[in-house]
């Protein structure tokens, strides 16, 4: 093993992306219906062969910046599971409420050590590699269906899905899209489109991924995913055409704005203002009103709310399940922003979605550099939109997404690099464009060192 190096080994690639495909596997609903999300436990097998390889390697490449990542991210989830401990021994709740709160969360660690593990043996191509093994998964899921359909039937069918863009009534009357609906993956390939057209600028198939993942996307379409994934690319595009600084200023001003816009839609919600707005323009909530209506009853939206503990609002809605006082025949709000704000409370909620946008962003700024934090508020743009209507917050693929893509996209070299030089004429209006910024760039840095080496010449 001292002679491998794990980035360029097959034999450990190969394991990574098997790992992967299996524990995704289990976003089929044949084995999710039976199992639930314990298959997901299979991509610790990740972290098995990358401390394997450490311990007997004894290469320890990149660590403190690895442990600095994992302090961050596992920050802000203790952070959650600290404060709803808090709450749940002030409202005295059972020690088996607790727990199944508690548990839930411990899924999020486990993602967090994948993705550590995956940057350690693979760097930049750690995300890379995650999404080979969740597409070879995807379509595996496609072609069982297909199976059970037929595939001129699963055609069809994909193609009304598709063109009558996922209408409620052609997802229900279908076996085969029904069959084929794994939100959580789905969400996953809008966060790979984004980052294989604006942050994979080392690969050279990165279109034909972007390609793939948009296939998959469109498969298990989700209407509000692709609203959020237009945003996150308009967002990518427009922030690359400005200069470090302006990056810089862009996405802290972004971070904050929102922290605002996250209070301001709790409030619409809570005055029945937003499914009033959908419900006149003819949108389909499939039941969605109901809950909002129905939690409203459980916070108000004052300082003085101190929250309710996370997983809150599930456990309500399955211990009315099968009861006269059920809402609707399922046990998800359907709306993380407000899930959050009711089981955290005002002071929790803005502490949380604080640590989260703002915080995070200035940490990228600061230890990664303004493309990793424009990376980051890119696709968490397109998961917020994705927040608003739906529970994919700590889904677990989606979870592993934003944290792995940042990562290494901080390490690829190939950002910090100039355009490969070439005659003027040859470069499109873009690359000319991006060529002089980070020339400039690069020679403001160089001027920088040079009036700090003067200073300190004087000085001796």
């Amino acid at each position: 093993m001292n002679g491998i190096y794990t980035k360029n080994s097959k034999v450990y690639i190969g394991l990574y992306i098997f790992f992967i495909f299996c524990a995704a596997m289990g976003d089929w609903k044949v084995i999710n219906a039976a199992l639930g999300g314990l298959p997901k436990v299979l991509s610790a097998g990740a972290v098995g062969i990358a401390f394997m390889y450490m311990l007997w390697s004894g290469n320890f490449k990149n660590a403190k910046k690895l442990f600095h990542f994992f302090v961050m991210y596992t920050s802000i989830i203790a952070g959650i599971i600290l404060w709803s401990v808090i709450l749940w021994i002030l409202d005295f709740q059972t020690i088996g409420y607790i727990m199944k709160g508690s548990s839930k969360m411990s899924f999020q660690f486990l993602d967090i050590l994948v993705v550590i593990s995956a940057c350690y043996m693979f760097e930049e191509n750690a995300a890379k590699y995650t999404f080979f093994g969740l597409a070879a998964g995807n379509i595996m899921i496609i072609i069982l269906g297909a199976l059970t359909t037929g595939l001129g039937g699963a055609i069809h069918d994909m193609i009304a899905n598709i063109t009558s863009f996922g209408a409620s009534d052609v997802v229900e009357n279908s076996t085969f899209i029904r069959a084929i609906e794994i939100h959580d993956i789905t969400f996953v390939m809008g966060v790979y489109i984004i980052y294989f057209l604006f942050y994979c600028h080392g690969e050279k198939n990165r279109y034909i991924y972007a390609a793939i993942a948009l296939f998959l996307f469109m498969a298990g379409l989700k209407r509000i995913a692709f609203i959020g994934m237009i945003m996150g690319i308009a967002f990518a595009f427009f922030s690359a055409w400005l200069s470090p600084k302006a990056q810089v200023r862009l996405v802290t001003i972004v971070s904050f704005i929102i922290v605002i816009f996250c209070y301001f839609y709790i409030s619409i919600i809570h005055s029945g203002a937003f499914t009033a707005f959908l419900e006149a323009h003819e949108i389909e909530l499939m039941g969605r009103e109901k809950i909002y209506d129905f939690i409203s009853n459980f916070y108000t939206l004052s300082p003085s709310y101190r929250g309710k503990g996370y997983e809150f609002c599930v456990q309500l809605l399955k211990s009315m399940k099968g009861t006269n006082d059920q809402v609707v025949n399922i046990t998800a709000v359907h709306n993380d922003i407000l899930k959050m704000y009711v089981e955290l409370g005002f002071w929790g909620f803005f502490l949380w979605i604080m640590g989260y946008y703002v915080y995070q962003t200035h940490w990228f700024v600061t230890r990664c550099g303004e493309k990793t934090a424009v990376c980051f508020i890119a696709i968490n743009i397109y998961m917020l939109i994705s927040y608003m209507t739906d529970n994919n917050m700590f889904y677990y693929w989606s979870s592993m997404a934003i944290r792995i893509i940042p990562m290494a996209f901080f390490f690829d070299p190939i950002k910090d690099m100039p355009l490969k030089i070439k005659e003027s004429d040859e470069m499109s209006r873009f690359e000319r464009t991006l060529y002089k910024k980070r020339e400039k760039a690069a020679m403001q840095k160089r001027d920088a060192w040079l009036d700090e080496y003067e200073y300190w010449g004087d000085e001796i």
